[in-house]
């Protein structure tokens, strides 16, 4: 009777362990939803990264199907995704943003077109117009354009510009001189003025709101040791033509 007396407060308090590791474990565990489009994706999740390592966490990318990785997260299938503009909350009620910026996005067109100047949206109203599928910034501000081309994918968006098939196809500037570089495109360019500036941010489910706060500080400790800059210089100044 004693013997088994004593054995029972220890099963009980292993199976108290087992329990404890398995939530823990699912605490610091976070699938990210990040496609990348460029450079700056990659340079973005390798910051997640380190972000959740120095707070324990394991990060794991995920790449959903085009137009559901915020519905996914919304529903709390994946944990967060990222980058992307501020404001999505309004859409998605699930979502809570780290609100330290990873950087700026330059939203903008590419042309072949050397004759070609566009200052604002309503320039774009006379032209044919592709972008991705999913891109909602383009999506709230492109309202006429004499056509409208959604695609998959970059490669696909700038084999339209290639073969004339758009007068402009809407990116970021970093993601368009990669397909320049990555094609091996002549006579293209970005239009300036970039028709947006948006800083960008990594979103979460808001089950890990607690995480909100510990990673916007560990984000600007990495900007401040050194490592963001020299992540930047690394993976995103090859690619812009105005960086020597």
């Amino acid at each position: 009777m004693n013997k088994k007396y004593l054995i029972f407060p220890g099963l009980l308090y292993a199976i108290a362990m087992v329990l404890t590791t398995i939530s823990v474990a699912e605490t610091q565990n976070l699938r990210i939803n990040c496609t990348f489009h460029s450079p700056y994706e990659q340079f973005f999740f390798q910051l997640v990264e380190e972000a959740g390592a120095r707070n324990s966490i394991t990060i794991t990318q995920n790449s959903p199907p085009v137009g559901r990785s915020l519905i996914h997260v919304n529903q709390g299938i994946d944990d967060g995704d990222g980058p992307r503009i501020s404001g999505l909350s309004d859409s998605f009620p699930n979502l809570v943003h780290v609100p330290e910026p990873f950087g700026e996005f330059e939203f903008g067109a590419f042309t072949r077109d050397q004759g070609l100047s566009i200052n604002s949206w309503e320039d774009l109203s006379k032209l044919n117009v592709a972008y991705i599928h999913g891109w909602k910034i383009f999506d709230l501000h492109l309202t006429s354009a004499k056509s409208i081309t959604k695609v998959k994918n970059a490669d696909l968006l700038f084999n339209l510009l290639a073969n004339d098939r758009a007068d402009v196809v809407l990116i970021t500037k970093l993601a368009g001189y990669h397909m320049i570089h990555k094609l091996k495109l002549k006579n293209t360019r970005f239009l300036e003025p970039a028709l947006a500036v948006k800083p960008n941010y990594l979103y979460l489910n808001k089950r890990h709101e607690s995480l909100v706060l510990p990673l916007a500080e560990t984000i600007r400790e990495i900007k401040k040791d050194g490592t963001y800059s020299r992540l930047y210089h690394e993976m995103i100044s090859p690619y812009l033509p105005d960086v020597k």
